[in-house]
């Protein structure tokens, strides 16, 4: 099955048509991909990050189904969307500038998924690296800070004394 959408992705990748039409078309891939389950859904879901990032794919319509693609994981089994988040992570790595709010969106629900593990440690450089540089708005940097004021506060109430100072840069 996860071949099957590697297949359809390809082809979509070297179609050509409307940017509706052919986002329409890797919006049913995704939703498909979706619908799998255990390693074919976490394989189909990578083969869709792969497409995504692909220089032949128009960065107006990655950028949109990234958004979309980003909107479907919380949805996921932990252990799933953590892997498909990773993995996501390491390719958009060479070209973040052009997906910094889809980075951000991953980078929070891994987050997300590392405090409910427990892991402040993971979950706080996680944050870190979402990007802040270029292209974000004040109130999401606002909104940024705000919550890693108040997880800087929970880490340092739920960690012993010795061991926040390694954590935390302050």
């Amino acid at each position: 099955m996860a071949t099957e959408v590697r297949q359809e992705l390809t082809q979509l990748m070297n179609s050509s048509g409307s940017h509706k039409d052919l986002a329409a078309k890797y919006r049913q891939i995704l939703e498909k991909a979706i619908q799998f389950t255990d390693a074919d859904q976490l394989e189909s879901l990578k083969a869709f990050v792969e497409a995504m990032v692909n220089e032949n794919v128009s960065l107006v319509i990655s950028r949109q189904l990234l958004t979309d693609f980003c909107t479907h994981l919380p949805n996921l089994p932990d252990a799933t969307a953590k892997a498909v988040y990773h993995f996501t992570l390491e390719k958009i790595q060479p070209r973040v500038i052009s997906f910094e709010e889809q980075v951000a969106s991953i980078r929070q629900h891994l987050a997300t998924i590392y405090e409910k593990e427990g892991d402040w440690r993971n979950a706080a450089q996680v944050l870190v690296g979402i990007p802040l540089e270029t292209g974000q708005k004040m109130s999401a940097v606002s909104s940024w800070l705000l919550m890693v004021s108040w997880r800087r506060c929970t880490w340092t109430a739920s960690l012993e004394v010795t061991n926040y100072r390694s954590l935390l840069p302050c």
